[in-house]
């Protein structure tokens, strides 16, 4: 187990920010998830193709929190790769939509959330992992 959480570790690393500017109750905005998947890894796109195969399709799952509310991830366009569909590279770019409640408390807020997927090469499938998400807020006062 400590090879693969090594492999694991080394293999995908990931950046979240959300916007800087204060937000105001019932504004919209996005949380902007950043992954790169150094050759010759790769991870599995949602599109239902790998998940049919049994694969673990990368997904964002945020918290429920008393500041924000979401709407489905938007991913990019995936990548063909044999009989699947995958991210690979630098700049994989994933963007969780929000919307603060209009009961959020004004100040600062932090929201967590996870991006889970399953790490693969050519010749080696990781089990599915997840990567946590942990962004700052401000709220309008």
């Amino acid at each position: 187990m400590i090879v693969a959480a090594l492999l694991f570790q080394a293999a995908l690393t990931m950046t979240a920010t959300a916007p800087d500017e204060p937000l105001a109750p019932g504004e919209e905005a996005e949380i902007e998830i950043v992954l790169s998947v150094p050759e010759p890894w790769y991870i599995y796109a949602p599109t239902g193709v790998n998940e049919a195969q049994d694969m673990v399709e990368t997904a964002v799952e945020m918290r429920s929190n008393d500041t924000a509310q979401y709407r489905p991830a938007v991913f990019p366009d995936p990548v063909p790769y044999g009989a699947n569909e995958v991210f690979l590279g630098d700049g994989i770019t994933l963007r969780q939509p929000m919307r603060i409640r209009f009961s959020a408390e004004p100040g600062e807020a932090i929201l967590r959330g996870d991006v889970i997927y399953q790490l693969c090469k050519p010749d080696l499938c990781l089990p599915p992992s997840s990567s946590n998400i942990r962004v700052r807020v401000n709220v309008e006062r």
